[in-house]
């Protein structure tokens, strides 16, 4: 009977369908993977050390999922499809977020609803999805042409298409950092990759990665996300100065 009783309260906190079986120290996220044939599905916590596993659900036979997590702070997560196709998310304590998408299409076409800062990476999504496609294309086509007798010709075109793509994947970053510095969502932009190579880089973009550490500790002060992120940029802070002052030093002595 015990069992039972236990059985029926898990039941019951694996339910988002009504808001006030949400406790007040957790949030729900619930969607729809469509094609998804029940497939298992890994929610992580990121943070600044590790990602650590936080659950895992299969899907019903409607492709539904539900998860009830408890959280003290703002956190950012994912929901895993596999080492390779992720889903990031940003939520907080009481909040009720909502995510659908396709098993074969995944981290390409979602939605979800119910956290701003969740739907901005979304919008980052958005962007980069694209850019990606482009960068396939272009591997393709290489593919094609790497024995062609023109082939040093068309490597310095697709080297053209490869640094516009990759100009406007940095603008648009650039430009959404800027108007969300206070956001969890920027930490996530910042280190955004194109394919593998950095977007914005830290050693020389370092006047943004400032100004997301002095804008989050003003709006979430007691976030971990945001004082372990201002401890790593004051460290590096530090690394730049010396290496600064070793270069100016190294220069003298040439002198």
């Amino acid at each position: 009977m015990q069992k039972i009783i236990l059985f029926l309260l898990t039941l019951l906190l694996l339910s988002c369908n009504n808001k006030n079986k949400i406790p007040a120290d957790s949030f729900c996220i619930e969607g729809k993977i469509t094609n998804a044939d029940k497939h298992k599905f890994l929610l992580q916590k990121i943070t600044i050390h590790a990602v650590i596993p936080v659950d895992s659900v299969s899907l019903d036979k409607e492709g539904k999922f539900s998860f009830i997590i408890k959280s003290e702070e703002k956190g950012i997560y994912m929901l895993t499809k596999d080492a390779n196709h992720f889903i990031s998310f940003i939520a907080d304590k009481g909040e009720h977020i909502f995510l659908e998408t396709d098993y074969e299409k995944y981290e390409k076409t979602y939605s979800i609803k119910g956290n701003r800062d969740s739907e901005l990476l979304s919008d980052l999504n958005n962007h980069l999805q694209p850019n990606l496609h482009k960068l396939d294309s272009i591997g393709k086509i290489w593919e094609t042409a790497v024995n062609m007798a023109n082939r040093v010709e068309i490597k310095r075109d697709l080297d053209s298409c490869y640094y516009k793509i990759l100009d406007n994947q940095r603008e648009f970053q650039l430009n959404f950092v800027k108007n969300n510095s206070s956001s969890l969502a920027a930490i996530i932009a910042l280190y955004q990759p194109l394919n593998r190579d950095a977007v914005i880089k830290e050693e020389s973009d370092f006047p943004l990665f400032e100004k997301v550490s002095i804008d989050l500790l003003k709006v979430l002060p007691m976030n971990t996300h945001a004082i372990d992120f201002a401890k790593r940029i004051k460290q590096h802070k530090m690394m730049f100065l010396e290496k600064k002052l070793l270069d100016e030093a190294n220069a003298k002595n040439k002198h």
